[in-house]
């Protein structure tokens, strides 16, 4: 199986769980939340410095970062990996955005 790195081994921020930067900023939720791969669909991740809100204030933001247009389940490049790897993973994400549409409706 291919390595599919989260999305700390990308940005190397430090957040994940033994990570440089949690004693002065905390475990990252996405890696708590074991979501390394779908960081972009949760409240509270670390961008560009910046601790971030909900997924609808952050949403623009994601757009151009690395990790996003990777493993976004809709025209990433590796989508089918994490899909395929992780399928618990995959499983949260799809929960969240069904939660989400049933919010809109």
């Amino acid at each position: 199986m291919t390595s599919v790195p989260n999305c700390w081994e990308i940005m190397n921020c430090g957040r994940e769980a033994g990570g440089a930067n949690v004693p002065e900023l905390g475990e990252c939720v996405a890696s708590k939340e074991q979501l390394g791969h779908s960081c972009w669909m949760l409240a509270g991740t670390l961008c560009r410095g910046v601790v971030q809100g909900t997924f609808a204030q952050k949403a623009q933001g994601c757009l151009p970062c690395e990790v996003y247009k990777t493993y976004n389940r809709g025209s990433g490049t590796r989508a089918s990996e994490v899909v395929e790897a992780y399928p618990d993973e995959n499983a949260r994400y799809r929960k969240i955005l069904l939660g989400r549409a049933l919010k809109r409706s």
